[in-house]
């Protein structure tokens, strides 16, 4: 199989996309690691019902400043702009420099095709203007299109504005390099503030940040950490100063050293902005990479649809704790029979901790569940895997949960006929689950007809998981409840469930 990745078409462009990019991060350029060659595989899953993790109750405080809960239908940072909108935006970065190919992917929702602009921003050389591009863009109907935001622009970091003349339509990105591949949604908004859980320093390791401010005016923002022996506040990221349309990249490394369990805060003073981190991760011949978007509030709730512990697997829940006191978190899990005793973890006050779900005694192994992690105030949470040596590359992979629930989701595959996100990408499994007490009836089908809809019934405090036979190809799904419930995707090439994952996009009206 060959490294190269396959072309990515514009719609007014039919040419092959620069596969180039050059790191040009503001402080330091991120470290290479050797490359490791994705080969083609998959982890066969198996659809399965199985009982919901009840509760990860894990007792925390707000991160100074304070930051309430959000209201229900606040939805993270994805929110599908409602049809009827009279405009809608959105917006992409990962600071991935020559690390990895970056592809964006448009998908409309809708039955009309939908027309936009696209406003492609390059690296400042010193003070000077950004290097910009701008280019018009249509998706059409019930599809979607795969797009090079480094076309036409010097190499080395990039980000982007998408403006459509209507509602209905999300992206999101594939970073693709040597050490594995990624997905992540696009910010379908802008904030104030937007939080991360699981970056790691280690040797070997290097973590990018991400601040990108579409916005017309500048954004002063604060950074700050919490690692596993405290809390860092670099003087440097405070009062940092994104200018308007411009994109700045720090390496968390320059301030965060030999760490490996890192929550990242960001607040603007004024302005607002969008924040992503990517990681680069390597352990021996062990490697792979991770694009996430903050998640622009703290939350109570955070929801993983998904975790499976496959044999010689590693997944690690990381627990970040923005209090000045002492918590200690109740760790339980709801299976589809028998129980399982909580645990309880103790988190030192601005601190983060690691609950290793694949170490514990008496947890679930082979077998598909449900997460929830709770506490009575906002804290932030994100999962790592780690897959056996002799696993499919890529072999690490992180993600973030949700704090949504919704009862229709639109959830995008890696990639479009013949622009897969990396070569041989498949959706390997899409898992439904419904912390409700009452039964959900789900249908799960494209958005235009071309595959027939599967229904099914996902019970109380369970989750279903569709199969490569259901679900797999690289084409979006519509997901429909009769209750809210939460979704999560996961696609291969990859070593374990949860290393290549995904949360949908939630309609808002």
């Amino acid at each position: 199989m060959s490294d190269a990745m396959p072309p990515v078409v514009d719609h007014d462009d039919a040419s092959p996309p620069a596969t180039g990019h050059s790191s040009s991060l503001l402080r330091a350029r991120l470290a290479r690691r050797a490359a490791l060659r994705p080969v083609e595989g998959r982890w066969a899953a198996v659809a399965t019902v199985v009982g919901v993790a009840v509760a990860v109750a894990v007792i925390a405080a707000v991160f100074a400043p304070p930051a309430a809960a959000p209201v229900p239908g606040s939805f993270d940072g994805v929110p599908i702009p409602p049809v009827g909108a009279y405009s809608s935006s959105a917006f992409c970065s990962t600071g991935a420099g020559t690390a990895a190919i970056d592809t964006i992917y448009l998908t409309n929702s809708t039955a009309r095709p939908v027309t936009g602009v696209m406003t492609a921003v390059g690296t400042a050389p010193g003070s000077g203007a950004a290097p910009t591009q701008r280019r018009s863009v249509t998706v059409p109907a019930n599809g979607g299109v795969a797009l090079n935001p480094a076309r036409g622009l010097p190499a080395g970091n990039n980000a982007s504005t998408f403006v459509f003349d209507g509602g209905g339509v999300v992206a999101s990105q594939v970073v693709s390099g040597g050490g594995g591949w990624s997905t992540a949604p696009c910010a379908s908004r802008t904030s104030t503030q937007w939080s991360f859980a699981g970056g790691s320093t280690t040797s070997g390791n290097a973590l990018a940040l991400t601040l990108y401010n579409p916005a017309a005016t500048e954004a002063v923002v604060n950074v700050s950490f919490l690692t596993s022996t405290g809390k860092v506040t670099p003087q440097t990221y405070q009062g940092l100063v994104v200018p308007p349309g411009r994109e700045l990249v720090e390496n968390v490394g320059d301030f965060v050293q030999n760490a490996s369990a890192i929550a990242t805060f960001v607040t603007a003073q004024s302005g607002v902005l969008v924040s992503n981190e990517f990681q680069q991760w390597s352990s021996g011949a062990t490697s792979g990479l991770s694009l996430q978007l903050g998640a622009p509030v703290l939350s109570s709730t955070w929801r993983f649809a998904q975790t499976t512990v496959v044999n010689g697997a590693t997944v690690g829940f990381t627990l970040a704790n923005p209090s000045t006191a002492t918590v200690t978190a109740s760790i339980a899990l709801g299976l589809s029979s028998g129980s399982v005793v909580p645990r309880q973890m103790t988190i030192p006050p601005l601190s983060t901790s690691v609950f290793n779900a694949s170490a514990a005694t008496g947890l679930p192994r082979q077998v598909p569940y449900s997460v929830v992690v709770t506490s009575p105030t906002p804290i932030m949470v994100g999962r790592t895997v780690q897959a056996a040596a002799a696993a499919t590359p890529p072999l690490w992979g992180g993600s973030a949960g949700t704090v949504t629930l919704a009862s229709r989701w639109l959830v995008p595959g890696p990639g479009v006929l013949h622009a897969p996100g990396t070569p041989g990408a498949t959706v390997d499994s899409l898992a439904v689950a419904n912390p409700g007490g009452i039964p959900a009836r789900v249908t799960v089908a494209a958005p235009d007809g071309t595959r027939a809809a599967m229904a099914f019934t996902v019970g109380p405090n369970s989750v279903v998981v569709l199969g490569p036979k259901q679900v797999g190809g690289i084409s979006a799904l519509v997901v429909t409840s009769s209750t809210p419930v939460n979704v999560e995707e996961d696609s291969g090439p990859s070593g374990s469930p949860g290393i290549v994952s995904s949360t949908g996009f939630p309609f808002t009206g």
